[in-house]
């Protein structure tokens, strides 16, 4: 049941998790593409910057119960 409402905080943000599936999967097979080394780690920042956004909305939802 736990799992229902975190997926759905992550559905209220569709441009944020569109975001973060998106550069998971792009950094999952990045290797085979080998790009600037800038660019990769842009793409991290940004990942990590997600995971923390939604690590801070499902403590705000948990906290509420």
């Amino acid at each position: 049941m736990t799992f229902k409402a975190k997926l759905d905080t992550m559905l209220s943000y569709p441009l944020q998790t569109s975001l973060f599936v998106a550069l998971y999967s792009l950094l999952l097979f990045l290797p085979l593409i080998r790009p600037p080394i800038v660019l990769s780690i842009i793409l991290v920042t940004a990942l990590v910057y997600l995971s923390m956004f939604f690590g801070a909305l499902f403590s705000r939802d948990r906290s509420s119960d």
